[in-house]
């Protein structure tokens, strides 16, 4: 037989029980909140470091088939009128991470082809081995806004992004001008015309960077370059896998430089050649640091307090610096 209370005696929530719980609620989510942003971004640096694996084996892929690490940049030649032989260390590694469909396509006769077709274009491509998931990026394809006279109008146009860049060493902008290029330090592994043997790397491949991540984020930066670099792309459009247009260009977006430390920000000043050195220098969006392959294959996580020297000697290729893998 059941028994029912009457309705002034029926159990219930009372108010205070009930933002008991909320509160309870609130905290539990509150704890568990960060072990999720902690666990997703584990899976976003493994994610990256596993793009840095791919590309240090396309590269030494490349090195065992032709002799050497493809070139930083060959800057297009004028054959009556027509942009001629352009190309990129990213252009030449498309084959080694399958992408050799893309390769193809590539006009190495015309370079101007390579932009025909608006966001179908060859070298607006999305290549999801080049992006880190933790690169804050607005798209992973842009239309370049630089000014009309930088670059050569030629090669305006949508681009596909890249997260990472081949080590130049210790300068890779500004160039200088041509056809020395004196600004170029020429002591890393990529450059303009660059042809570098393992052999070379006198420091120690398992010393000495290959790739590393860039950073697209620096709002300073942005506010600052109108006034001090105007013309120029915005950060967020450097990284463009397929540029071959002009040497600055060309260098900007392919290769990083230790001119500046890991995750370096613009201040509240800066002249040209501080927006120059952030510009190229190796960041990511990882918590305290950036990935790094090195020129033996391996891939590490290299902390941002790192001091600037040893990160110029880690990207330097036969300085003769004396360092060790237990030094950093």
């Amino acid at each position: 037989m059941l028994t029912y209370l009457p309705a002034n005696q029926r159990r219930g929530f009372t108010l205070v029980e009930l933002l008991v719980v909320i509160a309870i609620i609130g905290i539990l989510v509150g704890l568990l909140l960060p072990a999720v942003q902690a666990a997703r971004e584990a899976a976003r640096g493994t994610q990256c470091r596993n793009n840095l694996k791919q590309l240090g084996l396309a590269a030494h892929n490349y090195h065992d088939t032709l002799g050497t690490f493809p070139p930083g940049a060959r800057l297009p030649v004028p054959v009556d009128g027509v942009p001629t032989g352009g190309t990129n260390l990213w252009v030449e590694l498309l084959p080694y991470i399958e992408q050799r469909n893309l390769y193809e396509k590539w006009d190495y006769v015309d370079n101007r082809n390579n932009v025909a077709g608006k966001r179908n274009a060859t070298q607006a491509q999305v290549i999801h081995i080049l992006l880190c998931p933790s690169d804050p990026l607005p798209a992973p394809v842009v239309e370049t806004t630089a000014a009309a006279w930088l670059p050569p109008a030629w090669s305006r146009g949508f681009y596909g992004m890249s997260s990472y860049g081949g080590s130049a060493g210790t300068r890779s902008v500004p160039p200088g001008s041509p056809p020395d290029f004196p600004g170029l330090s020429r002591d890393g592994l990529f450059w303009i015309d660059s042809c570098v043997r393992l052999t070379e790397v006198i420091d120690g491949s398992s010393n000495t960077f290959l790739f590393g991540e860039r950073y697209h984020r620096d709002p300073e930066f942005d506010r600052l370059q109108p006034v001090v670099l105007p013309g120029i792309a915005h950060l967020t459009e450097h990284g463009k896998w397929g540029f071959v247009a002009g040497p600055g260009g060309v260098m900007a977006n392919i290769t990083l430089h230790t001119a500046a430390p890991i995750n370096y920000r613009i201040l509240s000043a800066g002249d040209a050649l501080t927006l120059t050195n952030r510009l190229a220098a190796f960041g990511s969006g990882h918590p305290g640091g950036a990935n790094f392959a090195f020129a033996d294959g391996h891939v590490r996580f290299m902390s941002a307090s790192i001091p600037l020297e040893m990160l110029k000697a880690l990207s330097t290729r036969a300085h003769g610096e004396a360092v060790s893998s237990d030094d950093f």
